[in-house]
């Protein structure tokens, strides 16, 4: 687990100061409205991503509004 938040402070580090990426989705001009066809978009216009756990849009667009940015 050390190892895997280590790498995942490292991306982060490396995505967002050396690169200087975006890291909200304000910054990068997406909005809550937007959520719905994102997440129709992220399960391929079906209605489910198959993963450890299917995914349907509700569930996409959920984790979307859980990314943390108050809207």
């Amino acid at each position: 687990m050390e190892i895997a938040e280590k790498s995942i402070e490292m991306l982060s580090k490396f995505f967002f100061e050396t690169l200087g990426l975006d890291d909200t989705f304000t910054k990068v001009g997406i909005k809550k409205e937007d959520f719905p066809l994102m997440a129709k978009r992220a399960c391929g216009g079906d209605i489910l991503v198959n993963g450890v756990k299917p995914l349907h849009q509700e569930d996409i667009e959920k984790i979307y509004e859980m990314c943390g940015e108050p809207f």
